[in-house]
């Protein structure tokens, strides 16, 4: 025994009933701290046995030694063990007390318990296996055997500890790539929503109200001849956040300033106020999402510009063609009088004029026929039709691509993509 590692010794209180416990640590665990091994306590009366154990155990293991069941339930309170190695019976305790809090649901949530003992009856050892020991061995025993048996232990529990930590990455990439599908989905269903939207407040609702459901905060504005802004409610921006929209829309289409972000477009400026989350595989999908977003939302702006332009244009043609025709009757009236008025003074003029009967005919025929074909308005009524044909497409074009209303849509509508 002269070449074991000196252990570290702690002693630790107990009442009167019971001698103090020796609790001790292998030196060779204390030289080795950066490497993370698995836990094994051993309750050992025999210092000459805890002895062999740690020189059996104490490269692979780390390892606590205590004398009684009461130390042993003390450090298996503050330290996360693995195995434990017990004589079925020390003092009035039994082994069975490291099983009681066994989760059958769970095998490996508590310790795997290897009872050493003397005691060989058939009786004991069943009651050992029906309390939860997982393995039963007697003395005297084969050390080879036995270390081998732990040792076997040690590396099940590795590799379910590894399973599980496969698991729970496995588990944590699944939500990753759902949560980053829902962003990609709300970007979907808001470009959904934008094509059916037939002004800038329905926009902006369609906008907001579906990033705000997810925990995303914005405000946008968009840009033409008037600057208008919208808030998360779809209430007008404050003086502050319209100073950040003129700042910041021409910085490049993505700008992080802090936890925020600015999304631009030609027309349009996104502005990500918060997110609920600090996920930052969420923050990246968000920026994502929000950089191929932003052009169809600025292109959605463009297209309802384009759309109210077509309308106002329809509407003052036909504004044109209603004062078109009402100028065309006041002109055809003026024009019969005036022929009238001519020609009735010069037929009272012809006999001033010393003419036959068959002269005046003839002059007042043809002053009649000229003045006639003078006051025609074929090239005003060509403009009208054109007008009219044209102002029949135009209303045509409108009605085609006119956007059906629809039922309104709840405020926080919840868009799940799965």
């Amino acid at each position: 025994m002269a070449n074991l590692p000196l252990p570290v010794m702690l002693t630790i209180e107990t009442t009167s009933t019971e001698s103090p416990r020796i609790v001790w640590l292998s030196s060779s665990k204390i030289q080795q701290t950066k490497e993370v091994k698995v836990e094994l306590l051993i309750i050992e009366q025999d210092a000459t046995q805890a002895e062999i154990y740690d020189l059996a155990f104490g490269d692979d293991f780390k390892i606590f030694v205590v004398d009684n069941m009461r130390g042993a339930l003390e450090i298996l309170e503050f330290n996360d063990i693995k195995i434990v190695v017990s004589d079925w019976q020390i003092g009035e305790h039994k082994a069975s007390i490291f099983c009681d809090q066994m989760d059958v649901n769970n095998a490996y949530a508590t310790p795997v318990v290897v009872v050493v003992s003397d005691e060989q009856d058939d009786e004991t050892i069943r009651d050992a296996f029906n309390a939860g020991v997982s393995h039963y061995i007697t003395k005297p025993y084969n050390i080879i055997s036995f270390t081998e048996t732990i040792t076997g232990i040690k590396s099940q529990l590795e590799r379910v500890s590894k399973m599980a930590q496969d698991t729970a990455d496995s588990r944590e990439v699944a939500k990753t790539a759902l949560s980053q599908a829902a962003i990609y989905g709300n970007g979907m269903e808001i470009i959904a929503a934008l094509n059916n939207c037939s002004d800038l407040e329905s926009m902006a609702k369609a906008t907001l109200s579906t990033l705000q459901s997810h925990g995303i905060h914005c405000a946008v504005q968009y840009r033409d001849e008037v600057v208008t802004s919208f808030d998360t409610d779809l209430s007008p921006c404050d003086p502050t956040m319209e100073k950040v929209f003129e700042v910041l829309h021409d910085q490049g289409r993505i700008y992080r300033f802090g936890r925020r972000l600015m999304l631009n477009d030609e027309h349009v400026s996104l502005l990500v106020k918060h997110v609920a989350g600090d996920d930052p595989v969420l923050h990246d999908a968000i920026l994502d999402m929000g950089a191929k977003l932003i052009p169809a939302m600025n292109a959605r702006f463009i297209s309802l510009l384009q759309q109210q332009a077509l309308e106002q244009t329809h509407g003052q043609i036909d504004d044109v063609l209603e004062k078109l025709r009402d100028t065309i009757g006041v002109m055809a009236n003026e024009k019969k009088r005036i022929v009238e008025s001519v020609t009735q003074k010069i037929e009272e003029s012809f006999h001033q004029l010393a003419m036959t009967e068959e002269q005046e005919a003839f002059f007042l025929k043809l002053i009649e026929q000229e003045l006639t074909l003078d006051s025609e308005n074929d090239g005003i009524e060509d403009i009208d039709v054109l007008l009219k044909a044209l102002s029949s497409r135009l209303a045509q074009r409108l009605e085609a691509t006119k956007i059906k209303e629809e039922a309104p849509v709840n405020d926080f509508l919840d868009v799940e993509l799965f």
